[in-house]
């Protein structure tokens, strides 16, 4: 299940008056949700849109974005096969040294 936040806006009552009479009493939340969603994903294709022409207008940059990725492909696989993981260090009790020391 997907967390939600709660926050208040203010709004003047004019432009509350707008939303309500647009989204429906009781679905000003999702109306809401909805255009904040479809606004920062235009957001996000419109930069990746600007990322690509600056690359292919430039191919050093195109070859330097591929080693970064490639570099943070690599670091993600060796963090799955635990190389980042701390190792685990067992602490000798006192009762197993002096058996060891008695031995």
């Amino acid at each position: 299940m997907e967390r939600i936040r709660t926050f208040s806006i203010n709004l003047p009552f004019p432009l509350y008056e707008k939303l309500l009479t647009k989204a429906g009493k009781g679905r000003v939340s999702t109306f809401i949700k909805k255009l904040v969603e479809k606004e920062l994903s235009d957001e996000e294709e419109e930069l990746e849109q600007a990322y690509r022409k600056c690359y292919t207008n430039n191919p050093r940059l195109l070859e330097e974005a591929r080693l970064w990725e490639r570099a943070g492909i690599e670091a993600w696989l060796n963090y799955e096969r635990g190389f980042y993981q701390k190792k685990s260090t067992k602490k000798v009790s006192k009762s197993t040294s002096k058996k060891s020391k008695q031995k």
